[in-house]
């Protein structure tokens, strides 16, 4: 009898190391299935990209509907006639004579008021002012578009430290400084030269260039400064 119940004892004692075990197992299998849970969450933010894209899409349509709306189709009929109407109208011009009526750039000139001026009263001469006029085939000052490159030199230094400093006027920068008195026309640059003066110069030279975007001339222009 001893020994049966020594037996039962030690198959009741399995037997709840046996549950035991599996319910740790158990445990561990619903941890181990707890991360999925992360993965609905991140599936459930895609719908609200679905709706932004919804929305883009109204847009999208929206600015479609615009551009096919009524008005938009008459402006845009109106702006292909008057297209059609030019290149007739450049088409029955002769070519030579087209291109003789057109003012075309020449020459450059830097003006002899250009030179060194003191813009601020401190009695110190800081700013360069280039007065440039750009000149056609008939000697007038014409308001060409292009672009410019502008170098002030001292010829007495080393030639190593000759060219004090450069600049470089793109044409849409250049347009925005056209200006004129009574008597003429011209182009009117400055640029701040203060860093690089030592007040011990005696003259300067002023070298400029001028790119014409109509016809792609290169033209050249230089005026001595002279310091008082």
């Amino acid at each position: 009898m001893k020994k049966i119940q020594t037996c039962k004892t030690s198959f009741v004692i399995l037997l709840s190391l046996f549950l035991i075990a599996g319910c740790e197992e158990k445990k561990q299998i619903k941890t181990a299935k707890q991360p999925p849970a992360l993965k609905q969450k991140e599936v459930k933010a895609n719908p609200k990209g679905t709706k932004a894209s919804g929305k883009t899409g109204q847009v999208k349509q929206k600015s479609a509907e615009d551009m096919n709306s009524a008005g938009n189709r008459a402006r845009l009929a109106a702006e292909n006639k008057q297209l059609k109407e030019q290149v007739a109208t450049l088409m029955g011009i002769d070519k030579p004579a087209r291109t003789e009526a057109l003012s075309t750039i020449t020459a450059i000139e830097i003006t002899s008021r250009s030179g060194l001026y003191d813009t601020n009263k401190d009695n110190k001469k800081e700013t360069l002012i280039v007065y440039l006029r750009p000149i056609d085939d008939m000697g007038d000052v014409i308001k060409a578009a292009g672009a410019i490159d502008v170098e002030l030199w001292n010829l007495n230094a080393k030639p190593q430290e000759a060219l004090l400093k450069s600049w470089a006027i793109e044409p849409k920068e250049l347009k925005k400084n056209w200006s004129g008195s009574l008597m003429t026309c011209y182009y009117k640059l400055q640029f701040d030269v203060n860093s690089v003066l030592t007040g011990k110069e005696k003259d300067l030279t002023l070298k400029a260039q001028f790119t014409d975007y109509l016809t792609g001339k290169v033209l050249k222009g230089q005026q001595v400064i002279n310091i008082k």
